[in-house]
């Protein structure tokens, strides 16, 4: 009995299987095999061929499967091919307490489009009516983790068709993206500086130092708060005046923050900075060398206060503390700082690719999606053609004898 299924290419060049299980009580050889049209490489194909196998009776026919244990193999399975912390963690999240909550039993031949259609729903409910509560944009971030996993248990011969194909998920919910007002940036920028002013003036490195740096910094590139922790000393490019922006840092339970070698939009990107930034960028470089009390290297990160990575959630929370303080609306976050910094951009003349670009997005469509109320002209372009219109209509009318 083969234990291991080994991957070979057919005559057609696609990847397939065929496994060797012994005889049945007739003497016949139990041979099943499978192709995986969808694998483009030997890696791929053996992974689903691991899979396929897992799931086989003794006959050679694929066993009736729980969802929640193939999801909890396919999460396994994205974490090894290097999906982010972050994504596995929202997937384990999605089966811990929704899957498993309202499809414990089920299995994924025996699912169709109506049960996933009733599963949606349920969690579309508010909680007083006995649902999930969840916003649309979260079902809909639910059907596409199920989607693809049916695809992939399709692709692996778990089951024949996906049922998610046929099941219409929820409407996008639009959010504009928040930024601060004049005069709200006004006195977050009063603020910033004005710490940094004092650090810089009395010599001093803080908590509240590297805080003030981290908000200005987002607040001057438009970089994620976890960009801006997993910023190094070594990607602040002087000859050239950018910020190598290449990594994030990662939070898990029970584990110190670390950098991760790529971004949320998984593209490396340089960001360009001015005069005036990189010189302030220098003075607070000098300092956290001065008052840091340890070698300081290439690597180091400039938000930290111990040569360790700092947690953005601890970054993130420290500039809430400092909005309260200025009692400025709760609805900014950090994140603001973020949005802010693009949509000042775009107001003032940043074509849309550049302002992708700089900001990390997969594409402009994503840039445009998220800020597209801000683009300047639209709405004083109508203004202006219904100004041109009545004037027309006013001489004309005026005019006549």
């Amino acid at each position: 009995m083969q234990l291991k299924p080994i991957v070979k290419r057919n005559a057609k060049g696609i990847w397939c299987c065929r496994l060797y299980l012994g005889r049945d009580f007739s003497g016949k050889l139990i041979q099943p095999y499978t192709s995986f049209s969808a694998a483009t490489t030997e890696e791929e194909a053996q992974a689903m061929a691991e899979l396929w196998a897992a799931h086989l009776t003794a006959d050679g026919k694929v066993k009736s499967t729980n969802l929640v244990q193939l999801l909890c193999e396919y999460t396994e399975l994205k974490r090894r091919n290097g999906a982010s912390p972050n994504t596995i963690r929202q997937y384990q999240s999605f089966v811990k307490n929704h899957i498993l909550k309202y499809l414990p039993r089920a299995t994924v031949d025996t699912l169709v489009p109506a049960d996933f259609t009733a599963f949606e729903q349920q969690l579309l409910k508010p909680r007083e009516d006995g649902g999930a509560g969840l916003s649309r944009n979260t079902v809909i971030n639910v059907h596409q983790f199920l989607r693809s996993a049916y695809n992939y248990f399709v692709a692996s011969g778990i089951c024949s068709i996906n049922p998610l194909f046929n099941v219409a998920k929820p409407s996008q919910e639009r959010h504009e993206a928040v930024s601060m007002e004049e005069w709200g940036f006004a006195e977050i920028d009063k603020a910033i500086t004005g710490v940094l002013d004092k650090s810089f003036t009395a010599q001093e490195y803080s908590f509240e130092t590297v805080y003030a740096f981290a908000a200005w910094l987002a607040l001057k590139t438009g970089m994620r708060c976890g960009e801006v922790c997993a910023l190094r000393r070594q990607d602040v490019n002087h000859m050239q005046r950018y910020i190598h922006v290449s990594g994030t840092v990662i939070e898990e339970p029970r584990r110190q923050p670390y950098r991760r070698d790529v971004t949320k939009g998984r593209r490396h990107r340089n960001v360009s900075i001015t005069d005036a930034d990189l010189a302030l960028i220098d003075r607070y470089s000098q300092l956290q060398g001065k008052r840091m009390g340890v070698a300081i290297k290439g690597a180091t990160p400039l938000v930290s206060v111990t040569g360790a990575f700092m947690r953005p959630t601890k970054v993130s929370s420290a500039f809430t503390a400092l909005r309260r303080s200025l009692e400025l609306p709760a609805g900014i976050t950090f994140h603001t700082l973020r949005h802010t910094h693009a949509s000042w951009c775009l107001a003032n003349g940043v074509d849309l690719k550049t302002l992708s670009e700089r900001l990390g997005h997969a594409d402009e469509a994503t840039t445009l999606r998220i800020y597209a109320h801000v683009l300047p002209g639209r709405d004083r372009a109508a203004a202006e053609a219904f100004e041109t219109a009545a004037k027309r209509v006013t001489q004309t009318f005026n005019s006549a004898p």
